[in-house]
């Protein structure tokens, strides 16, 4: 794609240098949509240039004094006298000029729609478990960054628009990644042995965690046939679990794992740990976003609406893991940033009152 890009570029700069004129009707287009830093300023020169007032056999000679006019000495380098004529001279189609400027448009998006994906993945690989909520905020920006380029495409004109804005023939969806980012067994397992030990600290984490927070299948399994049992006021315990567990589809808990979980538990921890399991949880869904961002930028078959669509879906499950941090940050007797002092089981626990957020620059 990269080929075609530099073509569609070089056939719109082509154009507005063969006929100056239309310049005017194509600001929508704009100098960062180029992919070479020399296509760009050529673009924001040209249309610094005032051409009803300049003759036709006297558009060389001012673009060229206006190249001149350009600061950084390696871009003025690029465009030589020489350069600007073979543009001018290698456009299939001047008047075709706005649908290369959709091209290079589209072309722009797919690029912008790529790196919001590397760089969420980036974000959430290098994020602390405990800087979840900051790294989701980048989630946020992002979905700006995706308003702002469905804005950009919708400010093209409609024929342009209705040109290159296909539905694809097919079905797009993303490859699945080969396994999960962030995994906190660990806490997962403490989380699970917590509950089963004192089950009526269900009503502190129900709100927010979720099965599929767990990357155990047997821990999650465990997590979920509680969580019904509660919602039937059922007594809880580890036959009781393993009963209900039977019923659900996918993986069912072993008589070993029910039997560490009932040797590990202890009273009073599962809001903590659990805050735990829900931002690793957070952080591995941020790398999928990124994942499946970043695969969609780089798919040709996606015109930019259902680009921009895409990417926007993408993003769903971490808005709604933004919120769900937010829902367990606002319940203090929910969640906890110091980890309690292991006791004997207190049906009212006291927790320790949070610690300032860490702050991270994303």
């Amino acid at each position: 794609m990269k080929g075609l890009t530099r073509k569609a570029e070089e056939a719109l700069l082509g154009a507005a240098l063969f006929r100056p004129e239309a310049l005017a009707s194509m600001r929508w287009i704009p100098p960062g949509a180029f992919s070479r830093p020399d296509h760009a300023a050529l673009w924001q020169t040209l249309h610094g240039i005032d051409f009803s007032k300049v003759s036709p056999n006297e558009v060389p000679a001012t673009v060229t004094a206006a190249v001149a006019g350009i600061e950084e000495q390696g871009i003025r380098q690029l465009l030589t006298p020489s350069r600007l004529a073979q543009l001018a001279s290698s456009c299939p189609d001047p008047r075709t000029a706005p649908l290369y400027g959709g091209m290079t448009l589209e072309a722009a998006i797919h690029r912008s729609v790529e790196h919001a994906g590397e760089q969420l993945r980036e974000t959430a690989r290098q994020a602390e478990v405990d800087q979840a909520r900051q790294a989701l905020e980048h989630a946020d920006k992002t979905g700006q960054r995706l308003a702002a380029l469905d804005a950009a495409w919708k400010a093209a004109p409609e024929v342009v628009r209705n040109l290159l804005d296909t539905k694809p023939e097919q079905s797009v969806t993303p490859v699945p990644r080969t396994g999960r980012a962030r995994t906190d067994l660990q806490a997962e397992a403490e989380t699970v042995a917590s509950l089963l030990y004192q089950p009526g600290q269900l009503a502190e984490v129900t709100g927010w965690l979720q099965k599929n927070d767990f990357s155990h299948p047997e821990l999650a399994a465990v997590y979920q046939a509680m969580v019904t049992l509660d919602e039937r006021h059922a007594p809880i315990d580890a036959l009781t679990v393993a009963w209900e567990a039977q019923r659900q589809p996918g993986a069912q808990p072993s008589e070993q794992v029910l039997a560490e979980l009932e040797q590990a538990g202890m009273g009073g921890t599962a809001a903590y740990t659990g805050e735990q399991v829900l931002h690793t949880a957070a952080l591995d869904h941020l790398d999928a976003a990124g994942f499946d961002m970043r695969n969609y930028g780089r798919h040709p078959g996606l015109a930019p609406g259902a680009l921009v669509d895409h990417a926007e879906q993408a993003l769903q499950p971490v808005i709604a893991d933004h919120e769900r941090i937010r829902h367990a940050e606002r319940e203090p007797e929910m969640a906890s940033d110091k980890e309690p002092a292991p006791g004997t089981p207190d049906p009212s626990p006291e927790i320790p009152s949070p610690e300032p957020e860490m702050e991270m620059d994303l």
